[in-house]
């Protein structure tokens, strides 16, 4: 039995093919959502599935169990799931893909991916994922572009992404990328930056964020005002919920200098230095404040 199983072979053409991962290229969930939004919006139909059992560590990415409504229970596995939308006015076709980044076997699990791309027609590939960074909630949320593309094809002219420059350990968006470019198939990479301090489930502000950048690849029209809403109440709980944590609104307060002075962006730090840089911050803060309840002056 083939890891790829079709419920259909849709005939689409001129295709943008967009994907996004579950686990670490998903911080806040922001990617995988955005794409599930879209699909949802436009009622896209899924077609196509790769059976997880090659390609997991079960130890590791273990499959989830839930209560059915009419009392029953349901185990459902890691799901990598392929849908499309046809364009009403031949326009360009779209193919998404909503996975979880897979433990094992990523050269089998690319071209699987790659098949069902290239029997879709497509054209030009993005990838779309969201990271923890060091950037403040009270700011627009920074979604990044990138390509090894000078051309993205016909009708893309207008957007020119930077190369990127990252050298180190890949994801599978890289693998992925690396694979279409083998046929000469155009790519380009967008990435949310989530603020690494906030523990959330989700983030709707950064997922209004990622899928505004996207609606340049595409025709098809979505309504992104629930979202909005969403997003604005997502604002101001997190106003709230900081409002006393004066620790934490120091750190901030930090982060916006940062961003706000337009110093050249770089290369985001690996998730260990941003959480050691707010320990340091904070410890640092700790100190201050042992010190002024102790009495300590320079006399």
């Amino acid at each position: 039995m083939s890891a790829l199983q079709y419920t259909e072979h849709p005939i689409l053409s001129n295709t943008v093919f967009l994907t996004a991962w579950a686990g670490w290229p998903d911080a806040a969930e922001s990617a995988t959502r955005s794409l599930r939004e879209l699909a949802r919006q436009l009622s896209a139909t899924k077609f196509a599935s790769i059976d997880a059992e090659d390609f997991y560590d079960f130890a590791e990415q273990r499959p989830v169990i839930s209560n059915e409504s009419d009392g029953s229970r349901k185990l459902t596995w890691p799901k990598n799931e392929f849908y499309y939308w046809k364009s009403p006015d031949g326009g360009r076709d779209l193919l998404i893909f909503i996975g979880v980044e897979p433990n094992l076997k990523w050269r089998t699990y690319t071209d699987l991916v790659y098949k069902v791309a290239q029997e879709s027609d497509s054209k030009l590939l993005v990838t779309v994922g969201a990271l923890l960074d060091s950037v403040p909630h009270t700011r627009s949320p920074r979604v990044i572009g990138s390509s090894l593309n000078t051309d993205l094809g016909d009708g893309f002219e207008h957007i020119k992404y930077a190369v990127p420059n990252y050298e180190g350990p890949s994801g599978l968006t890289s693998v992925l990328m690396d694979r279409f470019s083998k046929d000469k198939i155009p790519s380009a990479s967008l990435w949310g930056h989530s603020p690494h301090y906030l523990q959330v489930a989700q983030n709707p502000t950064l997922t209004h964020a990622i899928l505004t950048e996207i609606q340049q690849f595409i025709s098809a029209p979505i309504d992104l005002t629930t979202l909005a809403k969403e997003s604005e109440e997502f604002d101001e709980n997190l106003v709230r919920a900081l409002s006393d944590q004066q620790e934490i609104e120091g750190y901030v307060k930090r982060l916006e200098e940062r961003y706000d002075s337009e110093e050249e962006y770089r290369q985001s730090p690996e998730p260990a230095a941003l959480v050691q840089e707010l320990e340091d911050f904070l410890r640092q803060q700790r100190g201050s404040n042992d010190s002024a309840d102790n009495g300590d002056t320079d006399d």
